[in-house]
């Protein structure tokens, strides 16, 4: 650390944008400090990688390749939780703006592989953005009043470009910043990394139990499902634990000798049914969560459900570029709008119903979730007084047909109802939720329909050239946490990944610009495009696509489905298919 001592000593009352010069390898007891960027306007931040020796932290306890994702996961929430706490004692006597701070990505609940820890065995790489000290000296120089006219614009000035304090800088760098990390080693909690991989490999278990028996969700016994309003934090106010009924009661020996009992949703048709706040669509949206694996504690560590998952549901205003719903409407009245290669920037709610069908159908799901309350009626029933009014309709309720997408295609479905009985007809299990309790309803009759319509979307190719002439621009844009801005649109990213993280959204602006700008896509099969990309990252780290720089981003990559960035992706209206 002496250079950097004398870097900084040299820095003195110079102008903020001479923070480059901390450019760098610093290193102290064993720990390597590399300064790789300086950046900012009038506030600068530094991009830090600390690399750290595996044994400082692990000891003599060897990991394997294998459990990569849970460890880099883990140690960076930890990090970060230290970051927090190093930030609250430094900030104690001076300001943010005239100290600095280290700036922590803020993790969600998912285990998800990430670009802010890179681990290759024998070290490991973490990632911190600093915001560095600002100081203006202009403040303290007298009354305003009192200065000459000259000298009022250079109080101005320097008020703009800020002067650099070797001393708060001095402090940040060499010795907040080695104590935060120095203490993150020695603080360390081996055992709780353990478990946190272990709790990840019993969970990849339970996902190949699923696939390899017949099943396409499992929620354990004793999980925590509801959450905080809209949030996806537990609510641990009075939470009924769930319990699964008897006769859907699956035992799974997980590989650490432990078993996980609990609910196993079988292939095919399951109903969701029961009155109004009873539970039905909580246990809905945890199955909606569990593609994804889930940290210690919050309480869905086992509701595990098959990772290809895809909620189909109405969205009013959405765009439609080139989709084949005419099995589902196989005439319109306007004559010049073809179902067969239909186009829309404000699509129905049993449009956009019908081309989520087609869209799940095109990326290989094998699982669709329904909810009764975000469907639309007339895309997913007729009732028998329907049927007798309207006797040459040209459109094709789903239920009709949701018995040949399992059969034909082994696309399962579970739906959520609690209003209309007709959902029962096509049902091979109904869940009844009462009191937020749950068991399994069998008296009710089947109509299965003989014969299996084939449904046969027209294929497509996709068209990036305009979504890649935007990107080129990099006029991508972060504009909240749920929202991302391409060009002039803008894309509810809640839509396809609920309680999306900061750096999820990163991925999805990052990994669309890598396709179009970098790898320059063009067309093809949009699956195709999508996957061989992501085959691409399964050989090295995400910060393979990872790019700086966006309006709002965090600086941290984390992991998206290749579902929900093809489902982004079809929602764009800067892309087209060509038949």
């Amino acid at each position: 650390m002496q250079k950097l001592n004398e870097i900084i000593k040299s820095l003195d009352g110079k102008a903020v944008s001479s923070y480059s010069k901390l450019y760098g390898r610093y290193e102290r007891n064993g720990i390597v400090y590399h300064i790789r960027n300086v950046y900012g306007g009038q506030f600068k931040y530094a991009a830090v990688t600390i690399e750290l020796p595996c044994c400082q932290i692990f000891g003599n306890y060897a990991f394997d390749a294998l459990d990569n994702i849970a460890l880099t996961s883990h140690i960076m929430r930890e990090f970060s939780a230290a970051a927090h706490m190093a930030n609250d004692a430094m900030q104690q006597s001076e300001s943010n703006v005239q100290k600095g701070f280290f700036l922590v990505y803020q993790f969600g609940t998912r285990v998800l592989p990430n670009s802010a820890v890179q681990w290759n065995g024998d070290s490991m790489a973490l990632s911190l953005t600093i915001k560095l000290p600002y100081n203006n000296s202009s403040y303290s120089g007298g009354s305003v009043m009192a200065q000459t006219a000259q000298a009022h614009r250079e109080s101005l000035c320097n008020r703009k470009k800020g002067v650099i304090s070797a001393k708060a800088l001095k402090i940040l760098l060499t010795k907040n910043l080695p104590q935060l990390v120095e203490d993150f080693v020695s603080d360390f909690d081996i055992d709780a990394l353990i478990n946190a991989v272990a709790l990840w490999h019993n969970q990849e278990y339970i996902r190949w139990f699923l696939k390899n028996n017949g099943y396409v969700s499992f929620v354990a016994n004793g999980a925590s499902l509801p959450r905080k309003g809209k949030s996806d934090y537990k609510d641990t106010n009075g939470a009924v634990p769930f319990i699964a009924p008897e006769s859907m009661k699956i035992n799974i020996t997980l590989p650490n000798g432990d078993t996980a009992c609990g609910m196993g949703i079988p292939k095919g048709i399951t109903l969701i049914t029961g009155d109004a706040y009873h539970g039905k669509s909580t246990i809905l949206e945890a199955l909606k969560e569990g593609v994804y694996n889930h940290v210690l504690g919050d309480g869905r560590e086992y509701v595990i459900t098959d990772e290809s998952a895809m909620t189909i549901q109405a969205e009013d205003g959405r765009s439609i570029k080139n989709t084949d719903i005419s099995f589902f409407l196989q005439k319109l009245p306007i004559e010049s709008i073809l179902p067969k290669n239909f186009s829309t920037d404000n699509a129905s709610g049993s449009t956009s119903q019908a081309a989520a069908v087609t869209e799940a159908f095109e990326t290989g799901c094998r699982l669709m979730l329904f909810d009764e309350d975000r469907s639309a009626n007339n895309f997913m029933y007729k009732d028998e007084k329907m049927r007798s009014v309207i006797k040459n309709a040209s459109t094709v309720p789903f239920l009709d047909n949701a018995r040949m997408f399992y059969q034909k295609y082994g696309i399962s479905s579970v739906i959520v109802v609690g209003a209309s009985g007709e959902y029962f007809r096509i049902a091979d299990k109904v869940i009844l939720v009462e009191n937020f309790v749950v068991s399994e309803y069998n008296d009710y009759s089947k109509e299965y329909t003989n014969g299996v319509p084939n449904f046969s979307p027209m294929p497509r190719r996709v068209d990036f050239t305009n979504l890649g002439r935007i990107c080129l621009t990099r006029n991508i844009e972060i504009k909240d946490d749920s929202t991302i801005k391409i060009g002039n649109e803008t894309v509810d990213v809640a839509e396809c990944v609920p309680h999306a993280t900061r750096g999820q959204l990163d991925f999805i602006c990052s990994f669309i610009y890598y396709l179009t700008v970098i790898e320059q896509r063009k067309s093809g099969n949009i699956k195709e495009s999508v996957l061989s990309l992501y085959k691409n990252l399964d050989s090295c780290s995400l910060e393979m696509i990872h790019q700086t720089g966006f309006r709002g981003a965090s600086g941290v990559i984390e992991y998206v489905r290749p579902e929900d960035i093809l489902s982004i992706l079809y929602r764009l209206k800067s892309i087209a298919f060509k038949s």
